[in-house]
């Protein structure tokens, strides 16, 4: 399983639908394929989205984690409660139901117990089901210092895989492998190959960051208990998002003091837009 920084995520997000027109089905969606990661959109294509969707997309964040994690297991990714299989199929089809409509509350019932459902694609469709066997940080695989060793990960979770390890290049060539797709870039383009503004050049609101911040500490939370802490993959997924966890932080600080400074061209959330409006302090 791959995993992002939750801050990082929200704008890469935004930009692979861009890229892809927004498709709503997948054969939208692969008539666009070649225009993933080619540059960054124009920055008010972000605001509005952004206004939309990054409140919810960031509970999808720590969904997708969990979904892995524990194996396909249906939760409600607003409240992270177990599921119901009806419900999950609402929830599987977010443009054919309003967030409104497939309310766990509505859907299920706050005190009714639920017992655990699982993905019937990872029980029948995934060999070994859909817990990941390795954990990969996107940021690490493309740093030169980290980037090799991240890609060895990769390469031994597919040593003895059937169907795979037959045409597996030899281990001497893994990091001359990883050299020439991130450093020379003879591969496709991957999110550092986008030409525009830098990830960082997006702010957020306090009040957005908080919740980033919120959800991680929940991740951080489950994933280091003691149902999980024997597991190496919960060991790296904790160590990650406790790295991404302490840029957050510094950046939250950074906006409660006012070192880095909002605008009234960035993305606000409604408290924090209310609250800039009714002081006029826009800078």
């Amino acid at each position: 399983m791959v995993v992002r920084n939750i801050r990082r995520s929200m704008v890469e997000y935004h930009d692979i639908l861009w890229d892809i027109g927004y498709a709503k089905t997948f054969s939208e969606a692969t008539e666009r394929l070649d225009n993933l990661y080619a540059e960054r959109p124009p920055i008010e294509d972000f605001y509005a989205w952004r206004d939309l969707r990054v409140l919810d997309e960031i509970h999808w964040y720590g969904w997708f984690i969990d979904y892995y994690m524990e194996g396909g297991l249906m939760r409600d990714m607003f409240n992270h409660k177990i599921t119901t299989p009806d419900h999950w199929f609402m929830l599987m089809q977010p443009t054919r139901y309003t967030k409104e409509e497939m309310a766990y509350d509505l859907i299920v019932g706050p005190d009714t117990f639920v017992s655990p459902s699982y993905d019937q694609h990872c029980l029948n469709d995934v060999t070994t089901g859909c817990e990941p066997i390795e954990i990969i940080s996107a940021e690490r695989l493309v740093e030169a210092d980290t980037g090799p060793a991240e890609g060895r990960k990769i390469a031994n979770a597919l040593v003895n895989r059937t169907g795979i390890k037959d045409y597996l290049i030899e281990e001497e060539a893994w990091e001359c492998v990883w050299t020439e797709l991130i450093i020379n870039k003879k591969g496709l383009k991957t999110f550092i190959d986008r030409e525009g503004a830098g990830e960082r050049d997006y702010n957020f609101s306090e009040e957005m960051l908080n919740e980033m911040i919120k959800e991680l500490n929940r991740l951080i939370v489950k994933y280091s208990g003691p149902s999980w802490n024997t597991k190496p993959t919960a060991n790296y997924l904790e160590d990650l998002l406790n790295e991404h966890l302490d840029l957050l932080q510094v950046e939250y600080a950074e906006v409660v003091a006012g070192t880095r400074m909002l605008t009234a061209n960035d993305f606000l959330g409604p408290e924090t837009r209310r609250n800039m409006i009714g002081s006029n302090t826009f800078s």
